[in-house]
């Protein structure tokens, strides 16, 4: 490929979204923000975001000014767009994750990326897709392709679903009994307490084993968060600390559902410190 080329490529790749897959009707896009000061010749460490939205229809750009001191500190963000409900239910979120990474490590270098220092996140729904991903990294489990997935430094869960079932024990300010509550709608409208099974098959914890090793997770939620318990994440990191699971868990006091108490310059500081000491060097 010329010069020109790829110059061209990498400021169409800017200016447009990525479209990595075609599914249920619909293109399936990938949004890139880059550092202000990136450089055409230089890669950069990779953070794959799941924008939360119950499942349903995302915003894109929901979380790109919450994201920006962590993408000027040098790291690409790619906000990845799953087919939504009601089109889609589980574990289809989690299968769109894992194609639009596959899609990022394949165009990796006309995008100016490192796939060798590589982080998924997401918050709410888009954490429970990202800790779903992480559990299932390169395994036959909730995958719908046999393409191998680049390795992943770690993982942020923000305030994400942890427990479809457990979720309706604690106060919130959604009713998640309802067979309407995102949860049920997740496993098709079905009422998680009255169908476990299928309901612990869209849970995090349902896919961790005590024998595997799992790349590092940050958990942050809010100690007065009105749609997410709390205790959803209080519930996965006392999990990963009986399983060895190298996991580290901060409160945010006083904030709720995301937000500007929540994105506070200490949190943003603490998933910078976590991605940068987990880079490869």
């Amino acid at each position: 490929m010329i010069q020109g080329d790829h110059q061209h490529i990498r400021a169409k790749m800017e200016r447009d979204d990525l479209v990595y897959q075609t599914k249920g009707g619909r293109d399936l896009r990938i949004r890139m923000v880059y550092p202000d000061y990136h450089h055409e010749k230089k890669i950069y460490p990779l953070i794959m975001h799941v924008q939360g939205s119950a499942w349903f229809e995302q915003n894109l750009n929901g979380q790109i000014l919450d994201f920006k001191d962590i993408v000027t500190s040098g790291y690409v963000l790619a906000i990845v767009e799953y087919l939504p409900l009601p089109e889609a239910t589980f574990p289809s979120h989690v299968e769109d994750a894992k194609m639009a990474i596959r899609y990022l490590n394949r165009h990796a270098d006309k995008l100016g990326i490192d796939m060798e220092n590589t982080f998924i996140s997401g918050d709410s729904s888009g954490g429970h897709t990202a800790l779903m991903c992480w559990a299932t990294w390169n395994t036959d489990q909730l995958d719908v392709s046999t393409e191998p997935l680049p390795p992943i430094k770690g993982c942020i869960d923000l305030y994400g679903v942890v427990d479809i079932v457990s979720i309706a024990d604690a106060e919130s300010a959604i009713d998640h009994t309802l067979s309407d509550s995102p949860e049920a709608l997740l496993i098709g409208g079905k009422k998680p307490i009255e169908h476990v099974e299928k309901a612990e098959e869209a849970s995090v914890i349902h896919y961790l084993d005590n024998a595997k090793t799992y790349p590092p997770l940050l958990i942050m939620h809010g100690n007065k968060d009105t749609v997410v318990p709390f205790e959803q994440s209080v519930q996965l990191f006392e999990y990963c600390q009986s399983a060895n699971i190298d996991a580290e868990m901060y409160c945010v006091d006083d904030a709720d559902h995301g937000g500007s108490l929540f994105y506070c310059d200490a949190v943003i500081q603490t998933m910078i410190q976590f991605l940068n000491r987990h880079l490869e060097d």
